[in-house]
């Protein structure tokens, strides 16, 4: 009885370590809140900042927004490029918000940003239906959910 009872000591005290050790590793693998939101805000103005310093991207995003057929091979390429660089960062915000390391208000503005440029930018519908190949699932459903309730309701003029 006395090594039964010593062999449930040392299993529990095997446990506990092990148990202990398990937490420790949770702990030093998770983001901090703060480095989650820093990434995610540095991620998501990128792109917006190349269309502030460089007037001709400024230009060809514009033309690419409202017809995209407008644009010759290599704007179409660069436009969407930089479309790519957008949807990576929405991608970001997505699955860092699911996994709870940015902060709810951060998601909040992130998806009212990117449901108004598809609402009102029908030329992120040709970009989508070109590098939605680019994206794996969930995100790849949410967007086109996204799209789609876009084309059913779309929104006010103004």
């Amino acid at each position: 009885m006395l090594q039964f009872t010593a062999l449930i000591i040392t299993f529990y005290a095997i446990y506990r370590q092990l148990r202990a050790q398990q937490l420790q590793i949770q702990e030093n693998t998770r983001v901090h809140p703060s480095q989650g939101y820093y990434n995610a805000i540095l991620l998501g103005q990128r792109p917006l900042e190349m269309l502030i310093e460089d007037e001709g991207v400024a230009r060809i995003a514009n033309v690419g927004y409202e017809t995209p057929h407008a644009l010759d091979d290599v704007e179409w390429a660069r436009f969407g490029n930089g479309m790519f660089l957008q949807f990576n960062a929405w991608e970001f915000f997505y699955y860092q918000h699911h996994d709870g390391q940015i902060p709810k208000e951060l998601w909040v503005g992130a998806y009212g940003y990117y449901r108004d440029l598809i609402e009102r930018r029908p030329g992120l519908a040709r970009f989508w239906s070109e590098f939605e190949v680019s994206y794996d699932e969930p995100f790849r459903s949410y967007v086109a959910n996204e799209f789609a309730g876009a084309v059913a309701a779309p929104s006010a003029p103004g």
